[in-house]
C-alpha cells in the first residue's frame, strides 16, 4: 500500500544526502509528513487547546495555574495523537495486504508506504513530545522524558528501515491512552471518584493490560526472535520497495548490526517496565478513587 501522502521530490531530493549518511533510508519519503505531524501537535498544544478549552470549561480551565494547564494541554494533545494512530494502525494493519509476511526478512526489513506514513506520525509526536519533556523536565519529571527519549529513537531509527512490522504491533499501545486522558481530565473537573470515572478506570485498566503489558510482552519476544535470526544470518537481504506509482521501486540490501539491536533492546525493555509501573499506579489510583466513593454512599 503506498503512502496516501506522497512526499514532493524537491523535499526528498533536498534531505536525501543527510537521511542516506545517517543510514535512514527510507525517511526522505515521510520527511514531510514528520514536519507536518510535528507541527500540528505543537498547534494543537499551544494554541488550539487553550482555545478550546477555555471556551468548554471556562471557569475551570481559567482557574488553573500554569503546571495544570501545561498537563492539560499535554493531554488534549495526547488524546488527538493517540486516537489518529491507533485508528491509522487498525487500518493499515488490516487493509495493506502487502505488510502481511511469513518470514523474518520480511518483518524485519519489510516496508509500505502506508506504514512508513504512521511511523512518520508517531515520529513527529515523540518529537513534540520530546520537545516539552526537555522544557519542562521540573514539571514533568524524569519518567516522561525517558518515554518520549525512548519513543523518538524507535520512530525515527525504523526508517533504515528495521522492524516496522512490528512498530505498527506496538502503536497498539495507543489504544490505552485515550482513557489514561479521561481520566485525568475527570479529576481535573472534580469528577474523581463518580461512577463515570470508575467506569473508565475498569475499562482502562482492562485495555492497558491487554494491549500494553500481555500484547507488549508477545509482540516483544517475537521481534526480538527475528532480530536474533537476523544477526546470525548468513548473508545480506535485499528487498524492493513500490513507493510511487511513477518511480522504480526502491532497492535496499540489508544486514542486521549489533549496535541497533541492543538499543531497540534497551529501548524496549525501558518502555515495558515504565509501563509495568504506570500499570501499579493506575490499579492504586483507581481503587483509592472506588474507596472514596463507596465511602461516601455510606455516608449519604
Amino acid at each position: 500500500m503506498l503512502d496516501p501522502f506522497p512526499i514532493p521530490p524537491f523535499i526528498r531530493d533536498s534531505t536525501q544526502a543527510l537521511t542516506s549518511s545517517l543510514g535512514l533510508r527510507t525517511l526522505p519519503l515521510h520527511t514531510h509528513e514528520i514536519i507536518l505531524s510535528y507541527a500540528l501537535y505543537n498547534f494543537i498544544d499551544s494554541v488550539l487547546s487553550p482555545f478550546i478549552s477555555a471556551r468548554l470549561f471556562p471557569k475551570k480551565y481559567n482557574a488553573f495555574p500554569r503546571r495544570t494547564q501545561l498537563h492539560w494541554n499535554m493531554h488534549v494533545t495526547s488524546l488527538v495523537n493517540s486516537t489518529f494512530l491507533s485508528l491509522a494502525a487498525l487500518y493499515v494493519m488490516f487493509a495493506d495486504q502487502e505488510r502481511l509476511s511469513d518470514t523474518w526478512e520480511e518483518r524485519i526489513w519489510g516496508y509500505t508506504g502506508a506504514g512508513g506514513m504512521v511511523q512518520a506520525s508517531i515520529a513527529g509526536f515523540f518529537l513534540w513530545d520530546f520537545q516539552v519533556c526537555v522544557a519542562n523536565v521540573g514539571s514533568l519529571g524524569a519518567m516522561d522524558l525517558i518515554h518520549a527519549t525512548m519513543g523518538l529513537v524507535i520512530s525515527i531509527l525504523g526508517f533504515r528501515p528495521f522492524g516496522l512490522y512490528y512498530g505498527l504491533q506496538y502503536v497498539l499501545f495507543e489504544l490505552s491512552t485515550p482513557f489514561a486522558n479521561f481520566h485525568w481530565f475527570l479529576n481535573k473537573l472534580d469528577k474523581a471518584g463518580s461512577t463515570i470515572q470508575i467506569v473508565n478506570g475498569m475499562v482502562l485498566i482492562v485495555v492497558f493490560g491487554c494491549c500494553r503489558l500481555l500484547w507488549g510482552s508477545y509482540s516483544t519476544v517475537l521481534f526480538f526472535r527475528d532480530a536474533w535470526t537476523a544477526l546470525h544470518a548468513p548473508g545480506p537481504s535485499w528487498t524492493s520497495y513500490d513507493h510511487s506509482p511513477t518511480e522504480k521501486p526502491l532497492v535496499l540490501e540489508h544486514q542486521a548490526q549489533w549496535w541497533m539491536t541492543i538499543i531497540f533492546l534497551v529501548t524496549h525493555t525501558t518502555i515495558m517496565a515504565l509501563s509495568a509501573i504506570w500499570f501499579s499506579k493506575m490499579i492504586t489510583t483507581i481503587r483509592k478513587h472506588y474507596a472514596r466513593s463507596g465511602g461516601e454512599k455510606k455516608m449519604k
